[in-house]
């Protein structure tokens, strides 16, 4: 029996985010301002072509804050991908069931250990990751250990559970 699913995860607004926004206005303004005051009349077509500009900036900056993550799990094999503003599309990891290190959720007593570890590479795929629900995924991909956190449903997990039950940490 093949198994096929897809989820879609929306990432939580990070106050990194609110501050990048935020910096973006008080720039902006500020640059206006100083181009009013070299320049003197607001009505110039070089300060209306600033003005356009930089609320092109801001709202492209706006929408590209808006971040989903896109899991599809075939048959064992896991693919997560970036979906900026629902616009741009990048992939961000594959991965086999077959070939994890370990699954299991951030309460495991391994997951400190594996955060702590420089060498693994991580990979944040998820709402938040001090939300609950929220699993890792340790394999190796082209020689380099690397680190998955998702928020799968529960279909995926039954997935990677029955292709590599000695490796799934389910309930922690």
């Amino acid at each position: 029996m093949d198994i096929f699913v897809e989820q879609l995860i929306k990432r939580k607004r990070r106050a990194s985010d609110f501050v990048k926004v935020a910096l973006c206005i008080i720039a902006s303004t500020i640059v206006i301002f100083f181009t009013f005051l070299t320049i003197g009349s607001p009505l110039t077509p070089f300060t209306f072509l600033l003005g356009a500009g930089l609320l092109y900036v801001l709202y492209n900056l706006n929408i590209s804050i808006n971040v989903e993550f896109e899991y599809c799990f075939t048959n064992g094999a896991l693919d997560v991908d970036k979906i900026i503003a629902a616009r741009k599309r990048k992939r961000l990891t594959e991965l086999n069931a077959r070939d994890i290190e370990m699954m299991g959720t951030t309460k495991n007593r391994a997951f400190r250990g594996y955060m702590e570890n420089n060498e693994i590479k991580k990979i944040y795929a998820c709402t938040s990751l001090n939300d609950e629900g929220v699993y890792f995924v340790v394999y190796e991909r082209g020689g380099q250990r690397n680190m998955l956190l998702f928020n799968p449903n529960d279909t995926i997990k039954d997935g990677f559970r029955r292709l590599n039950p000695q490796k799934v940490f389910l309930n922690d």
